[in-house]
């Protein structure tokens, strides 16, 4: 859909792809509005160590979008794209023109995106406890299914980083790694990618992934950014996105995959690291949480269709969808 159609004249907003030079505009806005709602003392200031804006424009500008009253910025929303799966965010809106339906123009935007992915699965991350979100989404036709925790723990002195890392791989048999990690995620649900994120993290050099082989067979991967000016933010690793290849040995193999990701944070002088569980992931929750790991935060995974995608008991994946 063009931004002429999305556009209403009464109400003068416009959205269109995300620009470069949106991106300072669209970042300001995202710490105000989230500060805003949170009530933090100083909004403009919240996140300060967080990158969400430029990171997700550049690993692929068309996903973005940006709207505009009579050409001033008033808020932006992100998508990605994880081959059968989509979810996005952060939706943000300027605080000073919130209840003028900039969102839902947003929305309308991106699920028309959605609709030209042809995706099998659409979801996004929300506050729990506010019933005016929900209720946005709904009419979109996204209903709440789990509780999604973001965790985190605090990470000791020097450990051994025994998997390998992409960065290592050699350029000419990166592709082999990464056809590996579409064979894992599609095992555990048709069509679910997420090759996108690990280039991302490697072209932006956000962090790292780790990769964990049993022979010529892929195990486990973890997408991970790491420290200040990524979404992990200053001090901590943040697991954007880690599966484990199902089967008998997937617990066991999920706790080397953490082992790994916590020698990654001590290597790199980082404090904490931060996992995202859907509850519905219940042995990959659980897991995490006999290794010490305890909530920060907790949201809830909205999907369309009403159904729970990848989100099983028996499936050893971490990601928050935020």
């Amino acid at each position: 859909m063009s931004s002429a159609a999305l556009a209403e004249p009464s109400a003068r907003i416009v959205v269109r792809p995300m620009r470069e030079s949106d991106l300072p505009a669209a970042r300001s806005i995202v710490r105000l509005a989230f500060g805003t709602f949170l009530g933090v003392p100083n909004p403009e200031d919240f996140w300060p160590d967080r990158e969400y804006v430029g990171t997700r424009w550049r690993a692929d500008p068309t996903s973005a979008f940006s709207a505009e009253i009579d050409g001033t910025l008033v808020g932006s929303n992100f998508a990605a794209h994880w081959g059968s799966v989509a979810f996005f965010g952060p939706l943000t809106i300027r605080p000073s023109s919130w209840n003028q339906g900039i969102a839902q123009h947003l929305l309308a935007a991106t699920m028309d995106l959605f609709e030209k992915w042809g995706v099998r699965d659409a979801g996004l991350f929300t506050f729990a406890h506010s019933t005016r979100h929900v209720h946005l989404y709904q009419k979109f036709g996204f209903w709440p299914r789990f509780l999604t925790a973001i965790l985190s723990k605090s990470v000791g002195g020097p450990k051994v980083l025994a998997p390998t890392v992409y960065s290592s791989v050699n350029h000419s048999q990166r592709s082999q790694v990464l056809d590996a990690c579409r064979a894992l995620t599609d095992s555990i649900y048709g069509g679910l990618d997420v090759t996108s994120e690990i280039r991302s993290v490697q072209d932006q050099a956000l962090g790292e992934t780790l990769v964990i082989w049993d022979g010529d067979s892929l195990d486990a991967f973890a997408v991970c950014h790491c420290g200040e000016g990524t979404e992990a933010g200053a001090g901590a690793c943040y697991i954007k996105f880690a599966a484990v290849k199902p089967g008998s040995k997937a617990e066991k193999t999920f706790e080397r995959l953490l082992d790994a990701c916590e020698a990654l944070a001590s290597a790199r002088g980082l404090q904490r690291v931060v996992a995202g569980a859907n509850l519905n992931r219940s042995r990959a929750y659980r897991a995490l949480l006999a290794r010490g790991y305890r909530a920060d935060a907790q949201g809830v995974a909205m999907h369309r269709p009403d159904s729970p995608a990848y989100n099983r008991p028996d499936v050893f994946i971490v990601d928050d969808w935020r």
